[in-house]
């Protein structure tokens, strides 16, 4: 449904527009388009496109996310136009438009509109709403994965963070040794230390960080461990909202986790690794050793991309795996724990049939 109405102006009462409307279209799920149209005074200059800002929350809530940055575009001289498509956090939802057009450069916020960014001259706040996108994978998936993995031999876990950001698995904060799975906590907070002594990335820095993930060398690790200590590995146990996690003792790879714990770090992935060095990273975690690529990857390509790592300590019979997978639109991460496996084939064959149950239905 098509719902325009005139909004209220943030701004000071000597305003440089006109006249304003604004228009929320629910276009199906997971898509939904607002847009805008500003009347002002023609002028000389001032017509070039300027981003704008769009912000969304759900109706009873007061935290806004980002949800859209577009451009704005003359319609015609005196007339702005500006829009955006994205998935609508609930079905009843406020959004917020902040732009800053370079005929209104004269024109300031009131005192106490603080919810756009600084230098914002125009913001605008109203209702609309929509459908959001169904949950990926379902929630029959993540029950038909569940009743899978209750019945494989040994100790089980796993854990889902669907695409709305949701957790939920089976045996979610049960503990586990991580074995070589925590060699993407390394990467992370040896990325984070690069990025807070302002370094770029050397070919030595490669030299450790490519093999500890492309083949998971355990000597490798060990000298990127060295370097960055347990403070660092804590540090991003608590940024990605760990609440699992323990220091291994007498080595790295008996670091204790849960699934709960490495599904939400590689939820995190993209925020928790600074901006220079993600490319970098998803490199890495997407172009593991083929003979290490067991579990999802033969599962999911190539209608996913797969950035993963997994963990074995054979002589305990236990297998490991975590992974996020994208495709248009879609962002979903998994972690799969098991021990007392009777052989290696087994823990494997087990996580892959995680795997197809979470994916039966993807196109």
């Amino acid at each position: 449904m098509l719902a325009l109405l005139l909004t209220t102006l943030s701004i000071s009462p000597i305003s440089a527009v006109s006249s304003a409307a604004i228009g929320v279209h629910d276009l199906g799920p997971g898509h939904t388009r607002i847009a805008i149209r500003l009347g002002h005074a023609v002028q000389a200059a001032g017509g070039e496109p300027t981003k704008v800002s769009w912000f969304v929350r759900p109706r009873g809530k007061h935290a806004f996310g980002l949800a859209a940055v577009t451009s704005t575009r003359e319609l015609s001289p005196g007339l702005t136009y500006a829009s955006a498509i994205f998935d609508p956090p609930a079905r009843r939802f406020v959004y917020r438009i902040c732009l800053r057009p370079g005929w209104a450069s004269g024109t300031k916020l009131q005192r106490g509109q603080r919810g756009c960014p600084r230098g914002t001259t125009l913001e605008y706040e109203g209702q609309g709403s929509g459908e959001p996108a169904e949950p990926y994978p379902s929630t029959e998936a993540i029950a038909a994965a569940s009743g899978f993995l209750a019945s494989r031999a040994g100790r089980t876990s796993f854990a889902v963070m669907d695409s709305t950001g949701r957790l939920s698995g089976l045996n979610l904060r049960e503990h586990f040794e991580t074995a070589s799975v925590v060699k993407v906590m390394f990467l992370v907070a040896y990325l984070q230390m690069l990025s807070a002594r302002h370094r770029d990335l050397s070919s030595a820095d490669n030299a450790l960080l490519y093999p500890m993930i492309h083949i998971s060398d355990n000597e490798a690790a060990s000298a990127v461990f060295a370097i960055i200590g347990n403070a660092a590995i804590a540090r991003v146990a608590r940024e990605s909202g760990m609440t699992d996690y323990a220091p291994g003792v007498g080595w790295w790879a008996y670091t204790q986790s849960s699934a709960a714990d490495q599904a939400r770090l590689f939820f995190a992935l993209e925020r928790l690794i600074p901006r220079r060095f993600y490319a970098y990273a998803r490199g890495l975690l997407a172009g593991i050793e083929p003979s290490q690529s067991w579990g999802f990857p033969p599962i999911a390509r190539p209608r996913w991309q797969v950035f993963f790592k997994t963990g074995a300590l054979p002589s305990q019979g236990l297998f490991n795996e975590a992974a996020r997978l994208e495709r248009p639109g879609t962002t979903f991460s998994v972690a799969v724990f098991t021990d007392g496996d009777p052989s290696m084939a087994y823990g494997e064959e087990t996580i892959e049939g995680v795997a197809a149950r979470l994916l039966a239905h993807s196109p």
